[in-house]
């Protein structure tokens, strides 16, 4: 096979994975698309569990991982006085019981910039930024050397082999491959996460805390990190729906979105008055990110279509699982390995990466249920842990 052009759409976790990936079979060509104007090295702390972990070791950048990694010893959970009644020591790899905090814990930018780093030099690999793709379609299925027609925001038409969407949970490459008549995979599981820095104070802790606030209104939550000397990193769970929360996403107004989240936290105990004052006043608290909490949950084989593919938050968002930066690792490996047997084989059968790859849907989601039970207030020892699952220091 002397060329086979791939188009990667969305440069987070799982799309550049899939451009070091498939860089190393020969013949192919990449694109990677990203509609940010330059490398999208934001957001918060996020971690590397399980299998995760064995792929940043094929990948070569476990040492760099680990030199970038969050220095965070475990998890706290506190009262709303601030005393601490249990913890969990971070869970160390290969180790059955788990906790919120990995021994892989890492800025997104960080792992970000490493992903990008492994191709910027690479010959047949090239990133577009301020790029979108904007409609597609695909010559039929049966068709050996069948392409995918792409237009670009940018009015550039193109001709792909394959078309990989790691575009997110709100995906707009999936709602074509899937058509307009096909129900939104997108399932709302519960409230919402939110999350904003505030300068930090003498006598925070560098462990990850969570702090539960009962109300009238809806469950609340509080969760503390520390990734660095200056800034604590505030996390929110908001357990139920609200109206002001939606309508302030939907404009995108700040303001708005920052006075609904501090109503909601009115009159909560422990340090609810010295996060909300600098939400609502403090220039850090500009970085407020605020999502619902939801999953995209696709049927059996619906994964890719022809010549286009899912990776990621695409095909498998789970918002509470805890291993979504690992699945966005797994799956580009997964691919690239089954692409390489299909370049090998030059097979007629323009779908056979898929084969191997969908059996993967199945991925045990063990850490999700035990969050959920977090956010739904469920945080009494003896009911959030089980001693066979987690490891639990109680005080």
């Amino acid at each position: 096979m002397t060329s086979f052009k791939v188009l990667i759409v969305g440069g987070g976790v799982a799309g550049p994975a899939a451009a070091y990936w498939l860089s190393r079979i020969p013949g192919t060509q990449i694109t990677l698309i990203e509609r940010s104007s330059q490398m999208r090295a934001s957001g918060q702390q996020i971690d590397l569990r399980a299998t995760g972990i064995d792929i940043i070791k094929k990948m070569g950048i476990e040492p760099v991982v680990r030199a970038a990694c969050c220095h965070e010893p475990g998890t706290q959970m506190i009262d709303v006085h601030g005393q601490v009644k249990a913890f969990f020591p971070a869970a160390k790899h290969g180790a059955a019981r788990q906790s919120l905090t990995s021994e892989y814990e890492i800025m997104r930018g960080d792992l970000v910039k490493i992903l990008y780093k492994l191709t910027e030099d690479c010959s047949n690999v090239k990133h577009l930024y301020n790029t979108m793709l904007e409609s597609f379609t695909q010559d039929d299925e049966s068709k050996p050397d069948g392409k995918v027609h792409v237009t670009l925001s940018d009015g550039r038409k193109e001709d792909y082999d394959l078309v990989l969407a790691a575009d997110g949970t709100g995906s707009k490459t999936r709602k074509i491959m899937l058509g307009p008549d096909a129900p939104d995979p997108r399932r709302r599981t519960g409230g919402y996460v939110a999350y904003f820095s505030i300068r930090s104070q003498p006598g925070d802790s560098d462990r990850l805390t969570l702090c539960w606030l009962p109300g009238p209104r809806m469950a609340r939550c509080f969760m503390t990190r520390k990734d660095c000397p200056e800034l604590l990193r505030i996390y929110m769970i908001i357990g139920q729906r609200d109206a002001a929360i939606d309508a302030a996403l939907q404009s995108g107004d700040l303001s708005a979105l920052k006075k609904a989240i501090a109503d909601i936290y009115e009159g909560g105990a422990w340090q609810t008055k010295r996060f909300m004052d600098a939400l609502l006043h403090a220039p850090e608290a500009d970085d407020l990110y605020c999502t619902p909490f939801e999953e995209v949950s696709l049927p059996s084989g619906s994964w890719s279509k022809g010549r286009v593919v899912l990776l990621g938050d695409a095909a498998h968002s789970g918002t509470a699982n805890g291993y979504g930066t690992s699945w966005g690792l797994i799956g580009p490996y997964l691919l690239a390995g089954e692409l390489a047997n299909y370049t090998k084989k030059r097979t007629t059968s323009p779908c056979a990466p898929h084969l191997s790859f969908k059996p993967r849907s199945n991925t045990r989601r063990c850490f999700g249920p035990w969050l959920l039970q977090v956010m739904e207030g469920v945080t009494g020892p003896s009911r959030c842990s089980r001693p066979e699952r987690h490891s639990v220091l109680l005080f």
